[in-house]
């Protein structure tokens, strides 16, 4: 038995060598285990955001630099995405605040704005799907209308008025059929991003009740005889330190619990794995969705980069190994200098445009997500595991025709060679300090 390994670091990634299994040694020492007939939960995919920000670089680029990096990010040999994720109306990465009506009497004549999404957002996301029709749609929206809010602002947090909660759904609606008119079905939908964050930029708050609430008894009922009754429905979408009491609070309400589908996460206040165990024992029936991560931009260095990289993997590694299904990363495109952001939050994406070059960075990270997504399959299932040492952090899966896939990660200042052992074979690797290695096999 035979597999095929690949090697990322700082300074080398995707180097290739053949792996050799041989019959597993009565030995147990350094020793990381994958269980393959022992699967947990099902893979849904892997993607990336379509924002306005990501847009106007998108619109930016030459031809040539637009085809590469959708075949980056979409095509078979790139990360082969499947998913993605767009903001409903402005967030911090647009060019400034957008709604598609912004008076009481626009929604009431009908007139909906959309040209932001159809100039910067739509073609980008035709462009993806001429590479991957099959790519699983995501929308949520950063804030309302002002015109909504307690706080008549898009910004700044403020709670959506009670009596527009009809109106607020009719946007929505209006929004899915505007995308689904240009080939694009939304299946996925979070009530809101960071329901609980008072930003500077768009942003809105809710109380559990208040969100479960207008995504089960306003929004699921005004949907239910259209083509969307079928629109799955995510709560928090905020970071993982919250999942529990948000859930918890949310599921004491059974109409809430069964109207909800699952619970999207961020990933800027720490670890907390622990939260989505905890959630996958309680609530089984409930998704587990990663919807947004980033790192800052910075000068960009190799002390930079390996930083940026070890948040990429370790998220992915535990996140998947904790519960999680699916792994929707932040802005897919931005400039080199980490936006456009209208309150100038900004970040680096996995792949950065150079404008004055009209060629692409392409981020470590980019090749850390790449080691997943290009080998873990939709439909794929992830497997136990377990090693020798915490410095080794892995996570395994097994895909539909078989295919089995490690993804493991040296932590640790100093390399680390070790003994994968699956059922009666095993085969040794070598990681060196900070590297990445995706070891696939059948």
């Amino acid at each position: 038995m035979n597999g095929k390994a690949y090697f990322s670091n700082v300074d080398e990634q995707f180097r290739e060598k053949e792996v050799i299994f041989s019959d597993r040694k009565s030995t147990n020492d350094k020793v990381l285990k994958v269980f393959s007939n022992r699967l947990k939960q099902q893979i849904t995919g892997f993607g990336g955001s379509f924002t306005e920000g990501a847009g106007v670089v998108f619109n930016s680029m030459s031809k040539e630099s637009q085809n590469q990096l959708i075949n980056l990010y979409f095509s078979k040999s790139g990360c082969n995405y499947n998913l993605a994720r767009m903001p409903i109306q402005s967030c911090d990465f647009s060019l400034d605040n957008y709604a598609y009506v912004n008076s009481q009497s626009d929604l009431d004549d009908g007139k909906f704005d959309f040209s932001h999404d159809d100039q910067c957002i739509i073609p980008f996301i035709k462009a993806g799907l001429k590479v991957n029709p099959d790519i699983i749609f995501m929308s949520s929206p950063f804030s309302p209308p002002a015109f909504m809010k307690t706080n008549h602002n898009m910004n700044e947090g403020g709670y959506l008025k009670e009596e527009y909660y009809q109106d607020w759904a009719e946007v929505i609606y209006q929004y899915l059929l505007h995308y689904a008119k240009q080939g694009i079905k939304i299946s996925k939908f979070s009530v809101q991003n960071e329901p609980v964050a008072t930003k500077i930029w768009d942003s809105c708050l809710y109380s559990n009740y208040q969100e479960a609430y207008f995504a089960v008894k306003v929004l699921k009922e005004k949907l239910k005889n259209t083509p969307f009754n079928e629109l799955e429905y995510y709560i928090w979408d905020h970071d993982k330190d919250g999942l529990i009491e948000w859930a918890e609070e949310t599921f004491t309400n059974e109409e809430f619990r069964l109207g909800i589908d699952g619970l999207a996460f961020h990933w800027y206040t720490g670890d907390h794995f622990e939260q989505l165990q905890y959630l996958v024992e309680k609530y089984p029936e409930k998704d587990l969705l990663f919807s947004e991560g980033c790192v800052p931009q910075e000068e960009v260095t190799k002390a930079n980069q390996n930083a940026h990289g070890d948040v990429y993997i370790h998220e992915l590694i535990n996140n998947f190994k904790y519960g999680t299904t699916a792994y929707i990363d932040w802005n897919l495109l931005l400039f080199n200098t980490g936006g456009p952001n209208h309150k100038d939050n900004t970040c680096e994406a996995p792949i950065q445009y150079i404008e004055e070059t009209d060629s692409l960075r392409i981020n470590l990270s980019y090749y850390y997500v790449k080691h997943f997504s290009h080998f873990v399959t939709s439909g794929a299932k992830v497997a136990y595991s377990s090693a020798f040492s915490s410095y080794i952090e892995q996570v395994a899966f097994v895909n539909l025709d078989g295919t089995k896939v490690l993804v493991a990660y040296n932590r640790s200042n100093q390399a680390e060679d070790f003994r994968v052992i699956d059922g009666k074979k095993e085969a040794t690797v070598q990681l060196s300090a900070h590297e990445v290695v995706t070891l696939s096999w059948s």
